[in-house]
C-alpha cells in the first residue's frame, strides 16, 4: 500500500513503511533539550511540584 503522504527515505524501513523512530530533526531537538536540561541543576520547588501534579493528572494518578 502506497502512503498518501510521501515520507523521506530515512523515515521508512526496508519495505517503505513508516519506522518507529522519530524523524531526525525531532531526535536532534530532543537531544538538545536533554543536554540543556541536564545543565539546569536546580529547579525551584514550586515548579517541581507543579510539574509533578500536572504529570499525575495527565497519567490519571491520585496525588
Amino acid at each position: 500500500m502506497k502512503p498518501r503522504i510521501q515520507l523521506p527515505s530515512e523515515a521508512t524501513d526496508d519495505q517503505g513503511a513508516a519506522g518507529s523512530r522519530p524523524a531526525p530533526t525531532i531526535s536532534a531537538a530532543r537531544r538538545r533539550l536533554r543536554r540543556i536540561g541536564f545543565r539546569l541543576r536546580g529547579v525551584d520547588p514550586v515548579t517541581t511540584e507543579l510539574v509533578r501534579m500536572r504529570n499525575a493528572r495527565f497519567q490519571h494518578c491520585n496525588y
